[in-house]
């Protein structure tokens, strides 16, 4: 539903307003960029879907393209350009209640896309592609029967979790650039297109945990070494510059929150790290953001020694965050217990007494906790299930399952599938 500034009345007084700028606008450009580079805590998914009133997160999104955008825009003022775009925003905003579409619109400032979050998990048992063709097809001839532009559409995969839509738009944005030159106004499924890609993806996901635990641990040898297999692995990978000073970014931004986890005042965190992120964007080689990381573990180690941060922090969220990344790997308690600088003996020690567990039954249970998502929210075979949580025999994985649910993997799959949501 379209809000208003009257919905906001802190805002009210907001004089630059333009009626066409409305504080809905806003948020939905703001949780656009937040989901498409991954940037929103766990704990606040919730509250940032219900400013643009959602209640679960998107199955599918559209990056729609304006065909000779620049042609246009590089004749206009750059006040009249903005309000071209949002003219065409508004437009397919009408056709999407018209269609009594679930999901919101909103501007990539600054270049020739828009981008459309769909909620139409149901329509996933069906014939998706069709549905979705058809939506592309009204968008397409809403624009060009109500303005002087034509767009192109790129549809992504299904998604079930926030990090994949940052996974997918740089492919999506990717085939729409390479597609550009063999026509205006055609629709793309991203599954349909051969996009090339580096023989080496890049994931700097899993070294986030790892990260942590040297902060934590004020290891500097070690911070050094990981970012030098991360420079590697950026560097092997011939990943777009932009996009991977964002996937830095984005690591700043996950170590900045895990200090203000630890006890760093929240307003001294984000300002030192702002300024670190300014540097990082601002550098002209992506080699050059080691050393501002490098500034970065300084400053964040000098803090956390004054808060005094107790085990649950400098352990327990290390050590989960690790596993909840590596779970589906071979993860072996020696490496564990180098990560966050302990003897085994030690580390099995403190494992028991924070998690009340054995390190084998919670990284069993997680294990668990992943396979029975996937038994609802996909068709794999249950066995091509065991192997992809991490669990080399089939039947332990079944032995452990009947353990921690009382049945099967298939009766625990016929009593949950239907109906069941992910979200």
């Amino acid at each position: 539903m379209e809000r208003d500034k009257r919905d906001f009345p802190h805002y009210a007084d907001l004089d630059y307003w333009k009626d066409y700028i409305t504080m809905h606008n806003v948020l939905a450009c703001e949780l656009s960029y937040s989901l498409i580079y991954n940037n929103i805590r766990p704990e606040k998914i919730e509250e940032a879907l219900a400013t643009v009133g959602l209640t679960r997160l998107p199955n599918r999104f559209l990056l729609i393209q304006v065909d000779d955008y620049y042609n246009y825009s590089s004749k206009m003022q750059i006040t009249q350009e903005f309000y071209q775009k949002t003219v065409l925003i508004n437009l397919l905003r009408e056709c999407m209640g018209k269609l009594e579409l679930k999901g919101f619109m909103a501007n990539l400032v600054g270049i020739d896309k828009i981008i459309c979050f769909l909620c139409c998990e149901e329509e996933e048992k069906k014939d998706i592609h069709a549905y979705l063709s058809g939506i592309t097809e009204r968008f397409k001839e809403e624009i060009r029967s109500h303005s002087d532009y034509t767009v192109s559409i790129c549809i992504s995969r299904r998604c079930s979790r926030i990090w994949q839509y940052s996974q997918m738009q740089p492919k999506m944005d990717q085939a729409l650039n390479k597609s550009y030159f063999s026509g205006k106004e055609f629709s793309i499924f991203l599954e349909d297109v051969e996009v090339p890609l580096p023989e080496k993806e890049m994931d700097l996901g899993g070294f986030y945990p790892e990260f942590m635990a040297a902060f934590s641990r004020g290891n500097c040898q070690r911070t050094e070494i990981l970012l030098q297999s991360m420079m590697q692995a950026l560097l092997e990978g011939q990943v777009n510059p932009d996009l991977a000073k964002m996937e830095l970014i984005r690591l700043l931004q996950q170590i900045s929150d895990y200090g203000i986890r630890c006890g760093i005042a929240e307003k001294r965190m984000k300002e030192y790290s702002n300024t670190i992120m300014a540097q990082v964007l601002s550098c002209g080689f992506i080699a050059d953001a080691r050393k501002y990381f490098m500034d970065f573990f300084g400053g964040f180690t000098k803090m956390l020694e004054e808060t005094n941060a107790g085990t649950e922090y400098l352990f327990r969220i290390p050590v989960s965050e690790y596993i909840e990344i590596h779970y589906m790997e071979n993860i072996r308690l020696e490496h564990l217990a180098k990560l966050v600088g302990l003897s085994e003996g030690h580390f099995t020690r403190v494992f028991k007494e924070e998690f009340g567990m054995t390190f084998v039954q919670y990284l069993t249970n997680c294990r668990i906790s992943h396979s029975k998502e996937l038994l609802i929210g996909t068709d794999m075979p249950t066995e091509q299930i065991a192997y992809k949580v991490g669990m080399n025999s089939y039947s332990y994985f079944c032995t452990c399952f009947k353990r921690f649910c009382g049945m099967s993997p298939g009766e625990f799959r016929s009593k949950n599938k239907d109906g069941a949501s992910l979200f």
